[in-house]
C-alpha cells in the first residue's frame, strides 16, 4: 500500500513541476501588461467568472477508470468471422447446386457444353 501511495503522490508532484509556467526575468517589459485581462478589471471581471476570479490556470486529464480485462477486449474483438450460409438450392433446370439468387445455366437444358456450328 506505501508503495502505491508513494508512486501516485510521485505522479503529482511530477506533473505539477511540468505544467509549470516559466520564471519571466526580473526586467521584463510583459510585467507591466497583465497576463489576464481579467485580473485588472476588478468587479465585473469576478462577477463574469466566479471560479477563476485568481487567475489560476485549471488542467484537466482524462484517464481511464481500471484496467480492461481479458474478457472485456474478446467481446470487442469476437464476432468477425464469415457467417456460414444456410440455405443451398439446387438448379431446377441443371440439377447443380447454387445459392438462391445466382444463375448458373440460365435455364438451358439441352446445351452443356460447346454448340457445333
Amino acid at each position: 500500500m506505501a508503495a502505491s501511495s508513494s508512486s501516485s503522490l510521485l505522479r503529482r508532484v511530477s506533473s505539477q513541476i511540468l505544467h509549470r509556467r516559466p520564471m519571466l526575468p526580473i526586467y521584463s517589459s510583459s510585467l507591466d501588461n497583465p497576463p489576464f485581462p481579467f485580473e485588472a478589471g476588478g468587479s465585473s471581471a469576478s462577477s463574469s467568472l466566479p471560479g477563476f476570479s485568481s487567475g489560476a490556470v485549471m488542467d484537466l486529464m482524462a484517464v481511464p477508470k481500471k484496467k480492461v480485462s481479458r474478457f472485456k477486449k474478446g467481446l470487442r474483438n469476437g464476432p468477425k468471422a464469415l457467417k456460414p450460409i444456410p440455405v443451398i438450392v439446387r438448379c431446377k433446370a441443371c440439377g447443380r447446386v447454387k445459392l438462391p439468387h445466382f444463375f448458373c445455366c440460365s435455364g438451358d437444358r439441352g446445351s452443356s457444353g460447346s454448340a457445333d456450328a
